[in-house]
C-alpha cells in the first residue's frame, strides 16, 4: 500500500472509519455503518455520483465483512489484497 500500512488500513476498516484510497487513477470512499443492528461496508467512487454505491456487503450484528471487501474482485477483477500495492491511501 502507498502512503499507508496494509494492516493499520484494515484495522480502520473493523472500526468502520472513512477511510479514501486511490486505484488505478480513480479515487474510493469506504465506511462502516451499523444499520438496523448489522454491520456494513459501503464502497463509494466518487466521481460516479448519482449512480448510488459501487459496492455493498450486510455484515451481521457481531462484525463487519471486512473479509468479504478484501476478497472481493471489485479492482479489474481482482481483490483489494490482490492490488493492494497498487492502491494509495489517501485524504478525502
Amino acid at each position: 500500500m502507498i502512503n499507508g500500512n496494509i494492516k493499520d488500513f484494515i484495522d480502520k476498516l473493523y472500526y468502520g472509519d472513512e477511510l479514501w484510497f486511490t486505484y488505478n487513477n480513480v479515487k474510493y470512499m469506504i465506511q462502516g455503518y451499523l444499520e438496523d443492528e448489522t454491520y456494513n461496508l459501503y464502497l463509494l467512487m466518487p466521481y460516479s455520483e448519482g449512480k448510488g454505491y459501487s459496492w455493498i456487503c450486510k455484515g451481521t450484528k457481531d462484525s463487519y465483512p471486512v473479509n468479504d471487501f478484501l476478497n472481493a474482485p471489485i479492482f479489474d477483477g481482482k481483490s483489494f489484497m490482490e492490488v493492494e500495492q497498487n492502491i494509495e491511501w489517501v485524504d478525502c
